[in-house]
């Protein structure tokens, strides 16, 4: 590891050197500093996937849902989501909007609510899944936090898609 920081410096360096950088170390340690803060705050978030389930699907799109923990060490959060994974089954640009109705404890508290009609446009056959590191709420429904913090557990979901 020593070696290759070593050889990573050199050739900061003589990039920079080349960029005409009066401060080389300076920006060298902003740099790896930057990187290895990025690298420290990916690598504090356990996850957790239970089991995927098909919440919807025709012949143009297939959409799962993989309940997921995702506990940020960094942050503090640690909440449960059910991960979203959206599939084009065709060869065609597919556009189409999902409104998210979810009910926590029996009770629906966004069904119609607008901030919760999201658009998807996906290229042929791409899949696009939600992520712990992402704070897309179109990508995830916040399913519940530590009972110790709030009792409010997703009880019940629908997803109405549009095509568009």
């Amino acid at each position: 590891m020593h070696n290759h920081m070593k050889n990573l410096t050199s050739y900061v360096q003589q990039i920079l050197k080349k960029m005409n950088f009066k401060n080389s170390h300076l920006a060298l340690l902003f740099v790896l500093s930057f990187g290895f803060f990025a690298s420290a705050q990916q690598q504090n978030i356990d996850v957790t996937a239970g089991e995927t389930s098909v919440i919807f699907e025709d012949q143009f799109l297939k959409i799962e849902g993989t309940v997921t923990g995702c506990d940020n060490h960094t942050s503090g959060i640690n909440n449960t989501y059910v991960m979203l994974k959206l599939t084009n089954l065709t060869q065609d640009t597919r556009s189409f909007k999902i409104q998210q109705d979810l009910f926590y404890d029996g009770t629906c508290l966004t069904c119609g609510k607008d901030e919760y009609l999201f658009s998807y446009t996906l290229a042929p056959g791409e899949v696009k899944v939600g992520k712990c590191t992402e704070s897309d709420q179109s990508m995830r429904l916040y399913h519940h936090m530590p009972a110790n913090l709030s009792p409010v557990v997703l009880t019940n979901y629908q997803l109405n898609v549009s095509h568009q």
